[in-house]
């Protein structure tokens, strides 16, 4: 599939091949990158502090910016601390790492991102196994297998290719049966998941259930980087300090000063959260109107079914709509889709002239 190149961009609208665009795949979910209030922000760091930290945290990395951010980003997930890193990339494999021994088990859904399976095979002679997609019974069947020894479950909030979110009230109760530590990946749920967007545990009202949560600032928070935080009584479940964060020249204040004044944003303006709601339902009902099979999670994640899914994007593309392709499990086949993810940006117009589009260019799969 041909890489396409923004040309410009500003929130859900930009440029690709000369094109002017409306963007319906962007993670950017609730358009903060382009916050006037963010970007004078991040423009006033980057005057007071210059562009890059020049050094580890340990050296000239830290900031005052950096510990208001990991104060911050601990207060939303309700954790006492909170380790900020350069990407969500680097957070998840430096959680995984630090959990590791050889007594170490990892219980890997077998969707989970990459970040968390590699971080978990860099581990000091830990054993992974992996479980079937979302299906508690065989997680717990492989558990039963493996007591005795240090078994931690990962997985994430919200999975990014399906779409779908882990159910975690069953999971809860598995972690009261069974002795294991859990890590939740929250990059697609922070700012998109719950009564006002803080998350899975939100979302299902067990706040505290995770001993980990990671996360990243690149998805609905609109900047860049990652964090893992945690309370003072899983701390001492680590093998292992961060090396991630340690050896790694720190986040840009740019970022994290983008990172707080969004995080500040969000936390304030409940009207945020709501648009990006009523823009996830618009579509639903838009794409409902026009007989277009949508398949809608409680994440902000929906996938269309599409045949002829090179000659959909082309189409779409020449009509002002850039949409990301996926190849997404739906009834336990793989099958090709549109990518669709709301923006609180998103206007009644944008989403009705986009379901019209999709109408005519989009040939669907029934799954």
């Amino acid at each position: 599939m041909k890489t396409r190149i923004l040309q410009k961009r500003s929130g859900c609208r930009g440029v690709v091949d000369g094109r002017d665009v409306i963007i319906f795949s962007s993670n950017d979910y609730l358009g903060l990158s382009c916050h006037p209030e963010i970007i004078k922000a991040a423009s006033e760091a980057a005057k007071r502090y210059g562009i890059g930290t020049g050094g580890a945290p340990g050296t000239t990395g830290t900031t005052d910016l950096h510990q208001e951010l990991s104060r911050a980003i601990a207060d939303l997930k309700s954790r006492e601390k909170a380790v900020l890193f350069p990407s969500g990339y680097q957070a998840n494999i430096a959680i995984h790492n630090s959990l590791a021994s050889p007594e170490t088990v990892y219980y890997l859904d077998k969707r989970h991102h990459p970040s968390a399976v590699d971080g978990a095979r860099l581990g000091s002679g830990s054993e992974i196994i992996r479980f079937n997609h979302n299906d508690l019974t065989d997680l717990e069947d492989k558990l039963k297998s493996s007591e005795g020894r240090t078994n931690v479950v990962s997985l994430p909030s919200v999975f990014t290719v399906d779409g779908d979110i882990a159910p975690l009230d069953k999971i809860a109760d598995l972690k009261s049966k069974h002795d294991f530590s859990l890590i939740l990946d929250e990059a697609h749920a922070t700012g998109c998941v719950g009564k006002s967007g803080h998350g899975l545990e939100e979302h299902f009202n067990l706040h505290g259930v995770a001993d980990f949560i990671m996360g990243s600032f690149s998805k609905a928070l609109g900047s860049q980087g990652g964090f893992v935080a945690y309370n003072s009584i899983s701390e001492k479940q680590l093998k292992s300090g961060f090396r991630q964060f340690s050896y790694s020249t720190s986040l840009s204040t740019v970022s994290v000063a983008a990172a707080l004044k969004a995080l500040r944003i969000f936390k304030s303006d409940e009207d945020l959260y709501k648009s990006l709601q009523k823009a996830k339902s618009s579509i639903i009902e838009e794409c409902r109107k026009q007989n277009i099979e949508i398949i809608s999670h409680e994440s902000m994640i929906l996938l269309v079914p599409c045949e002829n899914l090179t000659e959909a994007l082309e189409k779409l593309l020449e009509d002002g709509f850039f949409v990301v392709p996926a190849k997404a499990y739906i009834n336990d086949r793989r099958q090709d889709c549109l990518r669709i993810t709301p923006m609180s940006l998103h206007s009644g117009n944008d989403i009705k002239a986009f379901a019209d589009y999709i109408a005519k260019s989009v040939i669907q799969k029934r799954s």
